[in-house]
């Protein structure tokens, strides 16, 4: 009896947990649902609120635009190591470039 009431305890605790990062996950979409973020001038921190852009990816970003002195095209961000064209296909709808020069284009 105990071994089952053990079973079940688990198996609600995993459940729940399954629950919960799901809600978090929907929450960081729905963060930016509508919204992008300048990848030129947009701090690592900002590039975090992105769903799936971990704070290394986002680092490395920032370091990759202050290399090339920014980005021309938002293709590039698959030059940035970590990123693949896997993610950069999930993600590119979050990005845009906009530069004071107005060289750059989206």
């Amino acid at each position: 009896m105990g071994n089952q009431v053990s079973k079940v305890s688990l198996r609600i605790g995993i459940l729940l947990l399954l629950i919960i990062l799901c809600a978090t996950m929907v929450t960081a979409e729905e963060k930016l649902m509508g919204k992008t973020v300048n990848i030129n001038t947009a701090t690592a921190e900002e590039l975090t609120q992105v769903p799936m852009i971990t704070p290394e990816l986002a680092q490395a970003v920032v370091a990759y635009r202050e290399e090339v002195a920014g980005f021309q095209l938002i293709e590039e961000l698959i030059l940035v190591e970590g990123f693949d064209q896997k993610l950069f296909l999930r993600v590119q709808s979050f990005f845009l470039i906009e530069c004071a020069t107005g060289e750059c284009t989206d």
